[in-house]
């Protein structure tokens, strides 16, 4: 059986594949969210070409009689018990819970089913992403539906979000309209715009990143951090996931001799201080959740330095994180390299250093 997914993931998931401004809500509510992860739970997933006597079909009450009990037993052999159960009625879901020691609590009632069956499955089968069980006669109480087999793919939890957007690309492609795919391609540039982080570079040109902390922290370093820690800043290079660099002063990396290559191990930010004798280069590191300037990073980041002709002496390294309290920085900053800076973007004035101490010469 495939890896279970939460609700709200799936909803999330629902909501970039078919994005509100261009699609019924229906495709991606949080009713469409629970759908999703009951189906994935009781593995109701099949091919288009599959016979239908074995795929495992799954009914509206499939998703009705799920309950976050049932959703946190994730082992193959619980989520069978409870497919067995459901296969039979609710009275034997509400037994089973007894069994387990909980009471049934449903997440949706029952009147939920006929808004379920009549517009979300209605329009994922049209676009595409579900499956009913062919021959069966409209009053038939057998269960006839399953996602499809590469619409249940875009909801594997161990895709990155860089992934799953790909995937989900690519879903779009493949199943809908040129239109349909205009208009979501449309509703999706609109939505992340709406989201976007403008960073003011030292030159007062902008460059505008992709929504999320990271983002975030970077903006902190270059509009608050760099203009008071350095004497004259330069932003270099600003780089996001995805393969996505912005250059910030292309006449001064050609000045320094810099080539950004895509191919080399780039750090999130590049700041040169050209009003430091000689030039100095901070390398900079916004860790919303994982990737501090560690021993190991920092060897990695040399490295690259070294492959533009900037000399270890002259350079610097920043971790930035959002706070003190946040979760990343309680996680990384035991991991970050000795020489090197932390700057926190809510306390904008001040900045850790860690460093070996060296003892003076009488000892003390």
């Amino acid at each position: 059986m495939r890896e279970p997914i939460s609700p709200d993931e799936a909803e999330r998931r629902l909501q970039v594949i078919f994005p509100r401004a261009a699609f019924d809500s229906v495709l991606s509510s949080p009713l469409a969210g629970m759908a999703v992860a009951a189906f994935i739970h009781v593995d109701a997933i099949c091919s288009s070409s599959d016979d239908p006597d074995i795929v495992e079909w799954a009914r509206p009450s499939t998703v009705m009689w799920m309950s976050s009990e049932a959703l946190s037993r994730t082992s193959d052999a619980d989520r069978l018990v409870w497919r067995t159960a459901a296969a039979k009625g609710s009275k034997q879901v509400e037994d089973l819970h007894t069994h387990w020691g909980v009471p049934f609590q449903p997440k949706y009632k029952d009147n939920s089913r006929e808004t379920l069956r009549d517009e979300t499955f209605r329009k994922w089968r049209e676009h595409g992403a579900l499956r009913m069980r062919p021959g069966l006669p409209t009053s038939s109480s057998k269960p006839r539906w399953a996602l499809l087999n590469d619409f249940a793919d875009l909801f594997n939890p161990s895709l990155t979000d860089e992934d799953f957007e790909q995937a989900a690309d690519e879903w779009r492609e493949k199943h809908l309209d040129p239109g349909t795919r205009l208009r979501a391609i449309h509703a999706l540039d609109t939505e992340t715009a709406a989201h976007a982080v403008t960073v003011t570079l030292p030159n007062n040109t902008t460059r505008t990143l992709e929504p999320g902390r990271s983002s975030k922290i970077i903006k902190g370093v270059i509009e608050t951090w760099a203009p008071t820690r350095l004497v004259q800043p330069v932003v270099l290079t600003i780089s996001e996931p995805g393969d996505k660099v912005h250059i910030g002063d292309e006449r001064t990396l050609r000045a320094l001799g810099i080539n950004i290559d895509l191919a080399n191990v780039l750090p999130d930010a590049v700041i040169a201080d050209i009003g430091a004798d000689p030039v100095h280069f901070w390398i900079i590191e916004a860790v919303a959740s994982d990737g501090p300037v560690s021993e190991e990073r920092r060897r990695a980041l040399l490295a690259w330095a070294a492959q533009q002709n900037i000399k270890a002496e002259r350079c610097s390294f920043l971790t930035a994180f959002l706070s003190r309290n946040h979760a990343a920085a309680k996680k990384r900053l035991k991991d970050i390299a000795s020489g090197t800076w932390a700057w926190f973007a809510d306390e904008p004035g001040h900045e850790l250093a860690w460093y070996k101490v060296v003892p003076t010469s009488d000892g003390h």
